[in-house]
């Protein structure tokens, strides 16, 4: 999967699901599928009110 938005804008990381986490922020899944060598990677999308550096990460909402 390709992460796009927040600190991990252009990582790409293994796993799935409905939702990522990421160095304590959260990604959701989206439509949209990104190109990267010979690969279709899912895009996941960063949730910025779900991320510890903006002091929300431990809510439960965003876990």
């Amino acid at each position: 999967m390709l992460l796009r938005g927040g600190p991990g804008d252009g990582q790409t990381v293994s796993g799935g699901g409905e939702t990522v986490v990421w160095r304590a922020c959260l990604y959701e899944i989206t439509p949209e599928f990104a190109r990267r060598g010979r690969r279709d990677l899912r895009v996941y999308r960063h949730r910025p009110d779900c991320c510890e550096p903006y002091g929300r990460g431990a809510e439960d909402r965003c876990e």
